[in-house]
């Protein structure tokens, strides 16, 4: 695998990534909503919340290494500046959520869309470079 598939691949791991996390982020409200009514019809079921949360930290972990890789090789600065700043808010938004921050998730939900928007601007940029050459 060239240097070329490597930054591609790392660009749709971090959009697919961020892509997951909104809808993890967008999902959760609605599961622990909805966990009264689910409990009250199945019954009481032993595991909670803590894998579903857990998810939070994993796509935090995933991104950071698309962003890191994705920015490392672009030759776009901009690009390079952008996908850290919404990794950037991406992370205040999640970890402002134990801390009670008030509308911290938002943070999360522009950060997860933005490093999405990112990623893929920055895979065409590499498919133009490619072509380019």
């Amino acid at each position: 695998m060239n240097q070329t598939e490597k930054l591609d691949y790392s660009d749709w791991l971090g959009a697919a990534a961020s892509g997951l996390c909104a809808i993890h982020c967008t999902l959760t409200p609605i599961f622990f909503a909805a966990k009264p009514v689910l409990d009250s019809a199945v019954g009481e079921h032993t595991h909670g919340h803590g894998w579903w949360g857990a998810l939070d930290y994993i796509f935090l972990v995933l991104s950071l290494l698309a962003v890191w890789y994705s920015a490392r090789h672009t030759t776009h600065t901009t690009l390079k500046w952008g996908l850290w700043a919404a990794w950037g808010l991406f992370v205040f938004g999640l970890l402002s959520e134990p801390f009670g921050i008030p509308f911290g998730h938002w943070f999360m939900y522009v950060g997860s869309i933005s490093l999405v928007i990112a990623h893929i601007k920055n895979y065409r940029h590499c498919q133009q470079c490619k072509a380019e050459l």
